[in-house]
């Protein structure tokens, strides 16, 4: 089967995950990030109980781009013949340690921008009363199910209600650890929860 793919796909419980493989849209991404990145390298992440089979894309930087693929076959095949460049199995392979550093690089990032303030504020002379202060962002349903199943595998103290990043990340790091397939006789079921599980809260991985 080639890059691209119509019928639906099924993990082995049965369970449809996606209904194409890749698009040209998808394609055409992942060509322009070759072309307008330096020193990229290609993972192929396999399909898991929720996911599809994607292509995750490395540059020199750190920087990345993850498509989905309709297969792992097709996927390998685009990067070296396509795009020119070194492909992985993730499942063989630890995916580079700078995409994290980078991820992590731009979620601090983010962080600082969101309390800098844009610019000093003239003194006031008259008592002001203090702002309320504001209430934590409520999280949907989705992600306070995410936090208690990397709680659940890490076997920690439950987190705040409304968790840092750093909270977060110490928890999935933990999580990891835990449900790393070395320590599961090979069986990936746990390690693909907390993978699913960081992407529901927008963790990098």
């Amino acid at each position: 089967m080639g890059i691209f793919g119509g019928r639906k796909a099924r993990t082995d419980g049965g369970a449809v995950v996606s209904d194409r493989g890749s698009s040209r849209a998808d394609l055409d991404a992942l060509k322009q990030f070759v072309q307008t990145r330096q020193g990229v390298e290609g993972w192929i992440e396999p399909q898991t109980s929720v996911t599809h089979t994607t292509l995750l894309l490395v540059a020199h930087d750190g920087e990345s781009i993850r498509r989905r693929v309709t297969s792992a076959q097709a996927g390998h095949d685009f990067a070296r013949k396509k795009l020119k460049i070194p492909v992985y199995d993730s499942n063989l392979v630890p995916i580079a340690a700078r995409k994290r550093d980078y991820d992590l690089r731009k979620a601090g990032a983010t962080s600082s921008g969101r309390t800098t303030s844009s610019g000093p504020t003239s003194a006031r002379t008259t008592p002001t009363s203090a702002p309320a202060p504001a209430a934590p962002a409520r999280r949907s349903p989705r992600e306070m199910r995410a936090i208690m199943t990397l709680e659940s595998v890490a076997g920690t103290e439950p987190l705040p209600d409304d968790p840092s990043f750093d909270q977060l990340m110490k928890v999935y790091r933990k999580a990891r650890s835990q449900a790393h397939p070395d320590r599961q006789g090979g069986a990936r079921e746990k390690w693909d929860t907390v993978e699913d599980a960081a992407r529901a809260l927008g963790l990098p991985d």
